[in-house]
């Protein structure tokens, strides 16, 4: 049994199961899934979350692919196993190939291209240890051409991945049928 059981729309609160249908509606999800769910005890857990994951990850002006790439490479070092399985499945979604996605989970180190490789770098240490950064991290992204909207951008994300991995694994949330096992 989990510790925070999921809510579906049928037992959910009007306002969290409109909640939900935007959610899907917007992500074009056939479903709700488990990691939303598991919040439907909370009115503005699940809003909150809802909100951050489209304005952060989905919006912006960094490449999605790069972003899904960073939240499975940051997920990996955490060992969070749910947001590891439902990232790695978007990354398919956006075609991302499958040697770059096996890198990513086996060693972000050798993803190319290598401006791609300063993010995932970048993205886990800030994910692990943020006052670690240093000038030469930044520069590392500056001198392969990011912005600074960019590595802000890139720091948020960082910092929904960290929120995200905290909520899957606190709650112990099982990874969805949509996202496959990986």
């Amino acid at each position: 049994m989990l510790p925070i059981p999921l809510v579906d729309s049928s037992a959910a609160s009007p306002e969290v199961a409109a909640v939900y249908a935007d959610f899907r509606d917007k992500m074009g999800f056939r479903a709700t899934p488990n990691f939303i769910q598991v919040q439907g005890a909370s009115l503005a857990a699940v809003q909150g979350t809802c909100s951050l994951v489209r304005q952060v990850l989905v919006q912006g002006v960094l490449p999605r692919a790069l972003k899904e790439m960073t939240f499975v490479a940051i997920s990996v070092d955490r060992g969070c196993r749910y947001c590891e399985a439902a990232h790695l499945n978007f990354c398919r979604m956006l075609a991302g190939d499958a040697r770059t996605l096996e890198k990513l989970v086996s060693n972000i180190d050798e993803v190319l291209p290598e401006a791609a490789r300063e993010v995932l770098r970048f993205a886990v240490k800030c994910a692990r240890a943020p006052q670690g950064l240093s000038p030469e991290d930044f520069a590392s992204l500056k001198r392969h051409g990011f912005s600074e909207e960019e590595v802000t951008e890139l720091i948020a994300l960082s910092a929904l991945a960290v929120y995200a991995n905290t909520i899957a694994d606190a709650t112990g949330v099982p990874t969805d049928d949509m996202f496959g096992q990986y």
